[in-house]
């Protein structure tokens, strides 16, 4: 039993050793091992363009770093933020866009057969509180006499703008990445939005619209293959025809995908103001 308890005592003694001065130095090491990174001095608010300015340089440790960074100055500089960012944060691909969506670029983007029209939002609630995107599939509610519709054509729009009383495009600031102003400052909530038609008949049931208390209902936010599904079906609702061989009828084939996108259609996620009495 003594002989056991020894061998024991040796052992530990020896891989305390080897812990001290083995593997200790060598994560050591590790840790001292250094990098630079390029990294935002800055709040950067979205779709804002990168800048020598906003940039530095630093020294960190390797450990942990993200295998997708972007250190190179080149592929940062002159491109825009998807996203707001914030002082500290490392850049990658993903966090950076060639291009940005302005409300003049996606107007001049539209297909010959589609049009662009705004209606107004007259509360907060009405409008998802302020929540819309470019890019979103919203539905449009008409109540009018106390009694609510949602119109065959207006069924899935997409959002091109959303414009602030002022008349700025979208509902966050070019200068600041969130807004802090002070209870008393009034804020800007857009006032109208802007959506992409497909056809005439949209464009008249939104001038409908205007004489009623409109509410925009969410639908579908960043998923691409959904919102296409959505926007097929309401050209289908619309009877358009989406086939290249100029036929104006719709194969068997063609009407049952359609039944189908109305069956996987998410539930719309609503608000709705309540008056006090």
């Amino acid at each position: 039993m003594l002989k056991n308890r020894t061998l024991i005592g040796i052992v530990l003694i020896i891989l305390s050793v080897a812990l001290c001065f083995g593997i200790s130095p060598l994560f050591s090491r590790i840790l001292e091992q250094k990098t630079t990174i390029v990294r935002l001095k800055q709040d950067v608010p979205q779709g804002a363009q990168i800048t020598g300015s906003m940039l530095e340089a630093v020294e960190v440790g390797t450990l942990n770093l993200p295998t997708d960074m972007q250190n190179d100055p080149t592929q940062i500089l002159g491109k825009y933020t998807v996203a707001a960012m914030f002082a500290g944060d490392t850049f990658t691909d993903a966090k950076l866009s060639d291009t940005i969506d302005t409300s003049d670029s996606l107007l001049r983007s539209l297909d010959p057969s589609e049009t662009a029209m705004s209606v107004t939002i007259n509360s907060l609630a009405n409008g998802l509180s302020g929540k819309l995107q470019q890019g979103d599939i919203i539905q449009i509610v008409s109540v009018n006499d106390d009694e609510a519709e949602i119109y065959d054509e207006l069924q899935y729009v997409e959002v091109l703008a959303t414009t602030a009383d002022n008349g700025s495009d979208d509902t966050y600031s070019a200068d600041t990445v969130n807004d802090t102003s002070s209870d008393d400052e009034e804020q800007d909530l857009y006032a109208t939005v802007t959506v992409i038609l497909q056809d005439r008949s949209q464009a008249l049931k939104l001038a409908e619209c205007e004489n009623s208390s409109l509410h925009a209902i969410f639908v579908c936010r960043g998923d691409e293959e959904q919102k296409e599904k959505l926007l097929a079906a309401q050209r289908e609702i619309l009877g358009l025809d989406d086939s290249t061989d100029g036929t104006d009828e719709a194969t068997d084939g063609e009407t049952d995908e359609a039944e189908t996108y109305e069956a996987d259609l998410p539930k719309a996620i609503t608000e709705v103001e309540v008056e006090d009495e």
